[in-house]
């Protein structure tokens, strides 16, 4: 991958992707503030590898309560922390330094067993982290000119980890619009029109999502523990191996 420096020489381009994620640069220059499209859902999530072994490379061990949920997942046969939890703080892109990370982190995550000291304190000195809030994306159009948006730039919509998956489907239909039209502001209607209405489903189901990963009540964290519970025995009723939890 060639990185270029921040500034470089004017050049001419027939088209410009946003694919810049989240917080895309692009977007920002095109469109405007990254406020105008952020809808922050009130949680923040954090991952950083544990650099341990994974027991299990199909299962998911959730320890949790009102309003954080902590995680060890498989990723290519070592466990991963993660942390997911709710809070109103507002932190604006650049503002997230370590410090702040482990300000909130512990607040969060106070008093809570398991394995989550061993996790938070892997956070603390690890270099590879990920920190941001958990928000979606909403913008009016999704090009302007010869410059259109991909992926989390364009429509941030899951704490489930779909956001890779669904913006390799978008560039897809993008590279598709644009090679079958030789009308550019045609391809780019047509490349929004059909990837809107997919992610349409998933960013009204987005907060309902952190609701059933991370309840605010008590009350709440049972429900999703007992459906959790339940779940392979429906699955298997239904002829469908459970998905990995």
């Amino acid at each position: 991958m060639t990185w270029l420096p921040s500034r470089t020489a004017p050049r001419r381009f027939d088209l410009v992707m946003g694919a810049d994620g989240l917080h895309s640069q692009v977007r920002r220059l095109t469109f405007g503030a990254e406020q105008r499209f952020t809808r922050p859902l009130g949680m923040y999530i954090a991952t950083t590898p544990l650099g341990t072994t994974a027991p299990d490379l199909h299962t998911v061990f959730l320890h949790g309560g009102p309003g954080r949920a902590a995680m060890i997942h498989p990723t290519t046969g070592r466990e991963g922390a993660a942390f997911i939890f709710r809070d109103r703080s507002t932190i604006q892109p650049g503002d997230a330094a370590d410090h702040l990370r482990n300000r909130l982190l512990t607040g969060a995550y106070a008093g809570m067993g398991w394995r989550v000291p061993e996790m938070l304190e892997r956070i603390q000195v690890a270099e590879d982290v990920y920190f941001d809030s958990i928000n979606r994306i909403q913008v009016g159009r999704w090009s302007r000119n010869r410059v259109v948006l991909v992926g989390d730039a364009a429509g941030c919509v899951t704490v489930f980890g779909e956001g890779s998956s669904m913006a390799i489907v978008g560039a897809a239909t993008l590279a598709q619009a644009v090679t079958t039209s030789t009308d550019l502001a045609e391809a780019l209607g047509w490349y929004e029109h059909v990837h809107r209405g997919r992610l349409a489903a998933r960013h009204r189901g987005a907060g309902l999502t952190g609701h059933v990963l991370v309840p605010a009540s008590r009350a709440g964290v049972a429900a999703r523990d007992g459906a959790f519970r339940v779940w392979p025995t429906i699955s298997a009723l239904g002829g469908r191996r459970p998905a990995p939890m």
